[in-house]
């Protein structure tokens, strides 16, 4: 008989913001230091840049970075992630652990979503995917619970987060250039917070983008509907938003157009009552 292959590495990372997110980071965590956090426009993207460009990354192992709420929006211990890590490793690269799963079942994609509390934001995108040559057709993705990612909530292997790097960086070089003809759409303050940039739900909103048009990627989702739900009141409605969800993943994996049209009926019920 031969030895079970070793189970891989997962080092799972917790933000630090302040001696306050110091003190919200569970057992098991390793800090990941932004206490000076130069660049609080970035949010997490800032620290998580600054790691992944600077830090060599075992090809072997897994990576995550997680804010400070991570624990208390999805209930998961560290031991919890890394089990669900390591009994997946073999079938995927991508691991999710998406929270506000009404947030993303009653929504086309991600990007509907967004654009939904903040109008042009996949006109911004879509321009700057066609400026550097990777036009796509934001409006018409469908994602189900396997492509969602809500807050960079995901753990993955080295070569997923390169790619994610890439396509953040992208991004980044847009947001950074005063002279750059789509900065002050990329950068526009929304409703969020103090008027968070539209740039941090966008660079939020990658790991969706690659699950959903990249075939390689393999990604598992944790029960996201065990998770915390939205504020909205979209959260009064689990068993639609279940349907909604299952509808999708029929819909990728068959294409059969009857899924899909399905999904629209409860998705107009819901704009209807609204």
């Amino acid at each position: 008989m031969t030895d079970p292959a070793p189970l891989p590495p997962v080092h799972l990372y917790h933000i630090g913001y302040s001696a306050a997110t110091l003190d919200m980071i569970q057992p098991g965590y390793r800090v990941l230091d932004n206490l000076d956090n130069p660049r609080p426009d970035w949010f997490e993207y800032w620290p998580m840049r600054r790691f992944l460009l600077r830090q060599p990354l075992d090809e072997a192992a897994f990576y995550g970075f997680f804010s400070p709420k991570f624990s208390a929006k999805t209930g998961l211990s560290h031991a919890e992630v890394v089990d669900f890590v390591q009994a997946k490793s073999a079938v995927a690269d991508v691991l999710l652990f998406s929270p506000q799963p009404d947030m993303g079942a009653f929504f086309l994609n991600v990007f509907e979503q967004g654009e939904t509390f903040d109008a042009g934001l996949i006109e911004a995108y879509s321009a700057l995917l066609s400026q550097i040559g990777q036009p796509v057709p934001l409006r018409q993705l469908v994602m189900d619970s396997r492509q969602i990612v809500f807050s960079n909530y995901f753990v993955a292997r080295p070569a997923f987060w390169r790619e994610w790097l890439k396509l953040n960086e992208a991004l980044f070089a847009a947001c950074e250039d005063p002279q750059h003809p789509l900065q002050a759409q990329l950068c526009k303050p929304t409703s969020y917070g103090q008027g968070t940039q539209r740039k941090v739900f966008l660079q939020e909103r990658a790991a969706s983008l690659l699950l959903t048009v990249q075939p390689q990627w393999r990604s598992q989702a944790y029960n996201p509907f065990g998770f915390g739900w939205s504020a909205s009141r979209l959260r009064e409605h689990p068993t639609e938003a279940v349907i909604s969800d299952a509808l999708k993943i029929a819909w990728r994996d068959s294409r059969y157009p009857q899924y899909i049209q399905a999904f629209a009926t409860v998705r107009e019920r819901f704009r209807a009552a609204a």
